[in-house]
């Protein structure tokens, strides 16, 4: 798991853990990193995939999770699955994901088959299509620019496509607001089911999401950071693997954090997710591999 130079797994690979009993699931494969930690949406994907295998019926319509440790690519993931409640309505379920016998990450999900009620959405903002913006990923670009002459090959992420969008595009004149909207899809046609579809989502809302306070601070381009803790509101099931608007905000950073909210539209304008994460951010190379003890400790 996680060799250098092995094939990258598809999502499909990433969903497809190996049930060892008693609610507990491990990765059959992992997604090779820059950093040599594992991608943060990897671990959500998986996490999420674990829960449903526990639940009867009954999408996913939140989920809130905490990174305590950087994963290693290198090593399994056990995921450890609590049946919390099965009530009439909702369903919840909490999830500890372990490698070496600690936890490098928990989340609790809750599951709802929806009812009759209220009904209102946010309009998608107006921005050009992703056919009508450059493929090439500036950001892909510049590490491509600082390592490729050192020899290394690098891809940020490779099951994921996306497009992005002006920085021009959709700005707003309020002060102190870091905002980009860029296109993505997985690059996965096999997502066959809303269950795996959900997790496929999931995957993708922790791309680019913790970078977006970065904008108003070019000098910290290159500073590392790593995701505190995400949460995710899934609106309405969709396909991720067709393109979807990921429009990514940042109100507010200071005290070696900041705080980031997403909307994930489809190409119909249709609000499908609202995300928020917070992110840690220090001193040191973006992709600086961890200390091997930030990994085990």
């Amino acid at each position: 798991m996680g060799n250098k130079g092995a094939p990258t797994p598809s999502l499909l690979d990433l969903l497809d853990l190996q049930d060892v009993g008693s609610d507990y699931f491990r990765s059959r494969h992992t997604e090779p990193n820059l950093s040599g930690a594992l991608f943060g949406g990897q671990v959500l994907a998986q996490a999420l995939r674990a829960c449903l295998f526990t639940v009867a019926d009954r999408p996913v319509h939140s989920l809130h999770g905490y990174f305590i440790r950087p994963g290693a690519e290198a090593e399994p993931v056990v995921y450890q699955v609590e049946r919390t409640r099965d009530g009439r309505n909702f369903t919840t379920r909490r999830v500890i994901a372990l490698q070496n016998r600690k936890a490098i990450f928990h989340m609790e999900a809750s599951f709802h088959d929806g009812g009759e009620g209220i009904s209102h959405s946010r309009a998608a903002p107006v921005v050009p299509g992703p056919d009508e913006v450059s493929a090439e990923d500036p950001f892909e670009r510049a590490m491509h620019d600082a390592f490729e002459p050192n020899g290394e090959v690098l891809k940020l992420l490779p099951l994921v496509e996306r497009r992005m969008i002006p920085l021009d595009v959709g700005r707003r004149e309020a002060e102190g607001e870091a905002r980009r909207l860029l296109w993505m899809r997985a690059r996965e046609q096999g997502l066959s089911d809303d269950a795996l579809r959900a997790c496929g989502l999931a995957y993708l809302s922790d791309f680019w999401l913790g970078g977006v306070a970065k904008i108003l601070h070019p000098d910290a381009v290159r500073q590392k950071l790593t995701s505190v803790d995400h949460a995710m509101w899934f609106h309405q099931p969709t396909d991720p693997s067709q393109w979807l608007l990921y429009d990514m905000e940042s109100d507010w950073a200071g005290s070696a954090r900041s705080l980031a909210r997403g909307r994930i539209f489809d190409r119909a304008g249709q609000l499908i997710a609202s995300v928020a994460q917070e992110v840690y951010l220090f001193p040191g190379q973006m992709h600086e591999a961890p200390r091997r003890g930030d990994l085990i400790a």
